[in-house]
């Protein structure tokens, strides 16, 4: 029997895929709202180890994901534990370095624990998902997988490696814009 969780997924990810402005924009990419779907699917399933687990939060409660240029913020749907950042800006207080230095070291600190690839995202801002007090919100949560540093290359080249990932990441195929705002630049 296949896990229920997935078939929520899928379920949820079907009704986005089906709006009719959603429909509008695959079909302007040669794209069928089952081609989304499927690769929606495959990307959670690279992104996290295991099955996801349905995880249903109610607030106040806080996430937050890095963007850079090419990533969407709003409707973006990877996000992770605001105790993350909290917990680096702590190991880092002590420490004298230049605001720059300190940005460039919560970058590659959150390039490795949330394993994103440098094509992904350029990883420049921090924004925060904030869930109010008595609202509710679903996710699909798991540990991050590791993920090449460049996924275009082989691992051998110019550098390349695995990114550890390990940290709890969310999936929230749907998520109020309004929750979400701009809380950090990191360049």
């Amino acid at each position: 029997m296949a896990d229920p969780v997935w078939g929520e997924i899928e379920l949820a990810l079907g009704q986005i895929a089906a709006l009719p402005h959603n429909v509008v924009r695959l079909k302007s990419k040669g794209l069928t709202p089952s081609d989304e779907v499927a690769s929606k699917l495959r990307e959670i399933k690279s992104g996290l180890l295991g099955a996801p687990r349905r995880e249903p939060f109610v607030g106040p409660k806080m996430f937050l994901r890095v963007v850079g240029a090419g990533n969407r913020a709003y409707s973006g749907e990877w996000w992770f534990d605001a105790e993350v950042l909290a917990a680096l800006d702590d190991a880092y207080a002590r420490i004298p370095l230049e605001q720059d230095d300190l940005n460039q070291v919560v970058r590659d600190m959150l390039r490795e624990l949330l394993a994103i690839s440098h094509e992904w995202n350029s990883i420049t801002e921090i924004w925060e998902l904030r869930l109010p007090a008595g609202e509710r919100l679903v996710g699909y949560g798991g540990i991050g997988s590791p993920q090449q540093l460049f996924a275009n290359l082989p691992l051998t080249e110019k550098g390349n490696r695995m990114l550890v990932g390990r940290a709890r990441q969310y999936f929230f195929p749907v998520k109020n814009p309004l929750w979400v705002e701009k809380i950090r630049n990191l360049v």
